[in-house]
Formats: C-alpha cells, sequence, structure tokens
C-alpha cells in the first residue's frame, strides 16, 4: 500500500465503514431471534419474559444464527402443542 498515511486511510474507512453497518445488522438479527427465543422460553414457563437480552458479540457466525433459529422453531412448535392455559379458559368464557 503506497501513498500517505491519510490516502492509506482513506482506502480503507468504506470498507470499515460496510463491515460495522454488517456487524450492526447481524448484532440486530440475533438480538430479534434471542428476543424471541427468551419469549417463548418464558411463556412455556408460565413465566414474565421481560428480561434484557443481551447478544455475545464474540460469536456472531452464521451457524450460530442457524442454531439460535433452530432453536426458536423447536420452541414455537413445542408451544404450539402446550394445553391451554387457565387464563385462556377464562378469556373463552
Amino acid at each position: 500500500m503506497a501513498g500517505t498515511l491519510k490516502e492509506q486511510l482513506n482506502s480503507i474507512t468504506p470498507a470499515l465503514q460496510e463491515m460495522q453497518m454488517r456487524k450492526e445488522a447481524r448484532v440486530k438479527q440475533f438480538m430479534e431471534v434471542q428476543t424471541e427465543i427468551h419469549r417463548i422460553a418464558s411463556e412455556i414457563a408460565g413465566r414474565l419474559g421481560n428480561e434484557a437480552v443481551t447478544v455475545n458479540e464474540e460469536d456472531l457466525s452464521l451457524k450460530k444464527l442457524e442454531e439460535f433459529q433452530s432453536e426458536l422453531q423447536r420452541l414455537k412448535r413445542e408451544k404450539v402443542h402446550m394445553p391451554p392455559s387457565l387464563d385462556d379458559k377464562h378469556e373463552l368464557s
């Protein structure tokens, strides 16, 4: 890489900005999936799911995201097969 330090910095800045935007988008995907997992798991357990979810930014790989998405699908299937709660019965009356 030739040129002044300022020229070198200017040449890599767009790539760094693109990488930061991609990271932010990936963190958002993780947050959405993990929040939904937490919400459904809390419903299944009969708890309120209002705790904050923290994304581990050390592993934002597609493989890890797919693992979370698989867990979410499993929980959704489990929730569908749950018997109605007592609250649901009162709403139907």
